[in-house]
C-alpha cells in the first residue's frame, strides 16, 4: 500500500520570467466503487455485503437532507460533513440576503484519528 507521485513542471506567475518549478502531484490513482467497498468492509466484519450497501447507499441519500435542513453530520472517527457557500460582497449588512448566496457546496473535514494515519504513508515514485 503506497502513494504514488509524479513529477509534474508548474510555471509561477510570481517569479521573474514564468520561470518552470517542479513539483510532486498524486498519480495512478484506483477508483473504488461501493461493490468493492462493501466487500471490503464485509470481509472487515459480521455484516454482509449487500447489507453493508444498502447502509452506504442510504447515508448518501441521507447526508444532503441533514444538511439542507442545517446539521453538521459529525462521524467519528471519520470527521464531519457541512455545508459552505459562495457569497457575494455587499457595502452593507442590510444588502444581505439569501440571494447573496450562491453556490452551496459540501464541506469534509476529516477527524484527529484520520488524518493521524495519512501522516506516515508510504511513499514512492510512479
Amino acid at each position: 500500500m503506497a502513494v504514488k507521485y509524479k513529477v509534474t513542471p508548474v510555471r509561477s506567475p510570481l517569479s521573474a520570467g514564468g520561470q518552470t518549478r517542479y513539483i510532486a502531484r498524486p498519480c495512478e490513482r484506483k477508483k473504488l466503487d461501493i461493490n468493492k467497498l462493501s466487500e471490503y468492509i464485509s470481509d472487515r466484519s459480521t455484516v454482509s455485503r449487500i447489507d453493508v450497501m444498502a447502509v452506504v447507499i442510504a447515508f448518501a441519500e441521507l447526508i444532503p437532507e441533514l444538511l439542507l435542513d442545517n446539521h453538521n453530520i459529525h462521524i467519528p472517527p471519520l470527521g464531519v460533513f457541512s455545508v459552505s457557500f459562495k457569497s457575494e460582497i455587499h457595502e452593507t449588512p442590510e444588502e444581505v440576503n439569501s440571494k447573496s448566496i450562491k453556490k452551496l457546496k459540501i464541506q469534509f473535514r476529516p477527524g484527529k484519528e484520520l488524518k493521524g494515519k495519512l501522516k506516515v504513508p508510504d511513499i514512492t515514485k510512479a
